[in-house]
């Protein structure tokens, strides 16, 4: 307990912090237009999610919430369709754990092979979160 305080706590506040203030600058849309290619192109979800998918990083636990900031609303169901959901928790599973996860990471390993590790991951993630996107769709899953 006294290692999370000391170690993943502050990591968390300042995630929040950078949260608010991009809010207040005005940069989420520009995130998520960036990103529109990756979550609308490849992962069909609304360009919304790019935001939380960033941001779900430094709080993964909070992504839900975060998701119902962006849309506006908590009744996903009314925004999003039932593949979408699926694809958006399945990438949201399978992508880093959390900052305090990496920050764990780079003591453990270094700062590059934590690097390594994330960008693998997020980008395992995204990849299947596209072919699962797919398969769902060719084969009337959902």
């Amino acid at each position: 307990m006294e290692n999370f305080v000391k170690e993943a706590f502050p990591i968390m506040v300042a995630g929040n912090i950078v949260i608010h203030l991009a809010g207040l600058a005005g940069l989420l849309d520009s995130v998520q237009w960036l990103l529109k290619p990756i979550t609308v192109g490849w992962l069909g979800l609304p360009a919304a999610v790019g935001v939380t998918l960033i941001f779900g990083v430094l709080r993964k636990e909070l992504t839900l919430i975060l998701l119902a900031s962006m849309l506006g609303t908590a009744n996903f169901a009314q925004v999003l369709t039932p593949v979408q959901m699926f694809v958006f928790a399945f990438v949201v599973m399978i992508y880093v754990p959390c900052i305090a996860t990496i920050g764990a990471l780079v003591k453990e390993f270094g700062y590059r092979k934590a690097a390594l590790m994330s960008i693998i991951e997020v980008g395992l993630a995204i990849a299947l979160g596209g072919v699962i996107l797919r398969v769902i769709t060719v084969f009337n899953i959902l």
